[in-house]
């Protein structure tokens, strides 16, 4: 969604009146700022949005996170919810109000999401992580931080698990640290690398084909809180321990996560554990207290395969 370099500057140049110089002057500058990180549209991008000049009118269609740029309005989106935070109260002596804000995810990225309305703060109360959510007529700003995130004020719409809207592999990109096992902290979200010690047997649950929740058997059918009566879908779930050789963690890998690891045509479990002990990867995801056990686990978002080079290049870092 960015547009071309001189489509920018001329919508600048169209909406502020200032010489095309000065213009190009604000883009060098915000480039050495941002150390040549963003390509120049990027830069041209974020210069439009700090004048407050609109370089999209609407956007009608049902976007990607990664196609998420400065100054859009009308946007549509479909996404996981990941983390929900903490409603607050807010008080600028000129406005006062509550904001609210969660994280959503997608194949492409992730993005903050920032709720301005009372409304919707209430109705995004029922959010759960994990749930998908379809949203309407939302607009886009930079944060102080440069990303791209979503605002939702009294135009926007929410629908939370809508029907026959599937999302998938999340991919966790800007938000995520590379960290070593020992050094995990509950609520982040952290890429680590490791190898695979043990493997648990999976587990299967049915679930709602729409918004993966388990559902209920009653009156020789299956029903789904959110969704009435489903054919369900069989969900995997499996358990592994990765080490970094700094410390070892649990890791629960869901739904096609977990495929992943057991492949889709459950094999025999003996041939995933031979498989899969010593496997080296990368996992990602949020790192969750599990409080049952008492004891910190690795909620995985993707697995990825290791090549030897990373790999030696890991191992270099920590020592």
């Amino acid at each position: 969604m960015i547009l071309g370099y001189e489509t920018i500057i001329n919508k600048i140049i169209e909406a502020t009146s200032l010489p095309r110089n000065e213009i190009e002057s604000k883009v060098e500058q915000k480039l050495k700022d941002l150390h040549d990180l963003i390509s120049r549209e990027g830069a041209a991008h974020i210069v439009a949005n700090e004048l407050s000049v609109k370089l999209f009118d609407n956007v009608n269609r049902t976007l990607k996170i990664k196609d998420l740029a400065p100054g859009l309005s009308s946007v549509n989106i479909i996404a996981r919810v990941l983390n929900i935070y903490e409603t607050k109260s807010f008080n600028t002596g000129k406005r006062s109000g509550r904001v609210g804000s969660f994280l959503i995810g997608d194949e492409t990225g992730t993005a903050r999401v920032v709720v301005w309305d009372d409304r919707l703060i209430d109705e995004t109360k029922t959010l759960q992580e994990g749930n998908i959510i379809k949203i309407s007529n939302a607009y886009s700003k930079l944060n102080n931080n440069n990303y791209s995130e979503l605002h939702l004020g009294n135009k926007a719409q929410v629908v939370i698990n809508p029907v026959n809207e599937t999302v998938g592999e999340v991919r966790i990109n800007m938000l995520s640290k590379k960290k070593n096992i020992k050094d995990l902290q509950p609520n982040e979200f952290v890429e680590v690398f490791g190898t695979i010690v043990e493997v648990f047997e999976p587990k299967f649950y049915q679930a709602c084909p729409v918004c993966n929740k388990k559902v209920i058997f009653s009156n020789d059918s299956f029903s789904c809180q959110e969704h009435n009566q489903v054919t369900p879908k069989q969900v995997p779930i499996v358990n592994l321990i990765l080490d970094d050789a700094t410390d070892n963690i649990r890791v629960v890998c869901f739904r096609d996560v977990a495929e992943k690891i057991i492949g889709k045509d459950k094999p025999d479990f003996e041939i995933v554990k031979k498989d899969n002990k010593g496997r080296q990867i990368m996992v990602k995801g949020k790192v969750s207290k599990n409080e049952m056990f008492s004891r910190v686990e690795l909620i995985a978002s993707a697995v990825e395969e290791l090549d030897p080079a990373r790999i030696i290049q890991e191992l270099e870092l920590k020592q």
